[in-house]
């Protein structure tokens, strides 16, 4: 049998020092993930989400880990609920990768 390659995911970014900067790039999600009445992320929320997504992926661990960072950002607790179906509510794809590093990391 002829062996064929598997697609190889794109690499992801280098990690960033800091991810205070590019979360700041999901404060428009903040009405979405703090508050149960709000149906839908606003759009510059997903372009907020998309933009850490494609620079910063690793940085969302602070939202979606239950002791997460990004609650600092904002002046309410984040619905971790909303927070994990914030991508397919955008329509974007956090890679498989930064999901397992968020299970298995200590951020």
């Amino acid at each position: 049998m002829p062996h064929i390659p598997l697609p190889t995911p794109s690499p992801s970014p280098p990690p960033p020092k800091e991810c205070l900067t590019p979360l700041t790039a999901m404060i428009p999600c903040m009405d979405y993930l703090t508050n149960v009445t709000v149906f839908s992320p606003p759009s510059a929320c997903c372009d907020g989400l998309k933009s850490v997504v494609s620079t910063a992926p690793i940085c969302l661990c602070h939202g979606l880990n239950n002791n997460g960072g990004m609650s600092k950002l904002f002046p309410k607790p984040i619905d971790p609920i909303r927070m994990i179906i914030l991508p397919a509510r955008c329509g974007a794809m956090i890679p498989l990768q930064t999901i397992f590093s968020c299970a298995s990391k200590l951020l």
